[in-house]
């Protein structure tokens, strides 16, 4: 039986433990560098990120230091000046409806008349297609003859340029026709009409009745023998010149004509009254004020479809079609007079439509 040191077998224990505290530390010492390893990585982006949160902030310091040229208080001179005004006048634009409530202090001679308080009509024209055509703020106080000269029509254009203008015309607003009376040429477009009215009074009654009650209603009162007759309104005449649309009787909404040129009639309507408002242009000069226009529409050359049109010819045999459009250099090749192509059509003259 072999006898073991008992000092001995205590040195082997401690050692084991030496030996597994060692590995313990050395295991706990490598985990500790993964960990630093995995944590190297991440300290670049923390310090960008610093970094812009710095700049950002510095930015935001900046923007709340800077100001507009147009609102600065003091301006250093007058191109300064001159650029700011410009600059508020452009952004004053952008609070209107439409491209036509921008006004331009330039645009506007005189002082300035305010004009809270004040009636403002808006009065709807209307083309023989019963289109809208253009839309006017009136003020009460104006006089008729203002917003007759602020109507286009192509009309006038056309009969101005055969050498045909007529400065006549009527507004027929109720039951009575304004006449336009301001030049010596003008003509009484009223007083033929109000002759008839006057020596016709049986044949007027009748087709004023069939105005009113329509064609079909006329023929059922007839079978059903009604035989109540309606009364005539009594047609009157003023001149325009001096009526003013506070004068006026009239109804919202109903349909009126205004007549030029002979028979060129437009449709009026007077949409809405209301009393001004500080948001108004405050200048009476402005008006009748244009706050809507219908885009014009020309047409092409039926020929080359490329140039405006400038002819119109009526039953040419060289056109495609009747009615046909043509610019002034294809008109030319056609039908340039003692030409082999010539032909005697009647030939108008084509502004737009």
């Amino acid at each position: 039986m072999l006898y073991e040191n008992p000092s001995a077998e205590n040195e082997r224990g401690t050692k084991r433990r030496r030996t597994v505290k060692t590995a313990a530390v050395k295991k706990t010492v490598k985990k500790t560098e993964v960990k630093r390893t995995l944590k190297k990585p991440e300290e670049p982006y923390i310090a960008r990120v610093e970094q812009l949160a710095k700049l950002k902030q510095k930015q935001d310091e900046d923007k709340a230091h800077v100001r507009l040229h147009c609102f600065s208080e003091t301006w250093e001179d007058v191109e300064d000046a001159s650029t700011s005004l410009q600059g508020f006048e452009n952004l004053q634009s952008l609070k209107s409806i439409d491209n036509y409530t921008a006004m331009k202090p330039s645009d506007i001679q005189g002082t300035v008349d305010t004009l809270f308080p004040e009636v403002i009509l808006c009065v709807e024209i209307y083309n023989n297609r019963k289109s809208k055509t253009q839309e006017f703020l009136v003020l009460g106080r104006q006089m008729l003859t203002e917003l007759k000269d602020k109507i286009h029509c192509v009309t006038d254009q056309v009969m101005e340029k055969a050498g045909k203008y007529d400065p006549s015309g009527y507004f027929l607003i109720e039951d009575i026709f304004h006449n336009d009376l301001r030049n010596r040429k003008a003509t009484d477009y009223s007083k033929p009409i109000l002759n008839w009215l006057w020596n016709s009074k049986d044949e007027a009654l009748k087709k004023w009745e069939g105005i009113i009650t329509g064609e079909l209603q006329q023929k059922q009162r007839t079978a059903l023998g009604v035989t109540k007759a309606m009364d005539l309104p009594r047609f009157g005449s003023a001149e325009m010149q001096s009526t003013r649309f506070c004068d006026l009787r009239f109804r919202l909404g109903a349909s009126y004509i205004y007549c030029h040129q002979g028979d060129c009639k437009h449709m009026i309507v007077i949409r809405d009254m209301r009393l001004s408002h500080p948001e108004d242009v405050q200048n009476r000069a402005a008006y009748p004020r244009l706050i809507y226009q219908l885009k014009t529409r020309a047409q092409k050359c039926s020929v080359c479809k490329i140039y405006r049109a400038s002819k119109v010819v009526l039953d040419d045999k060289w056109g495609n079609e009747n009615q046909c459009y043509y610019c002034d250099i294809c008109f030319g090749h056609l039908h340039n007079e003692g030409g082999p192509l010539y032909c005697d059509v009647p030939v108008f003259d084509y502004v737009y439509e």
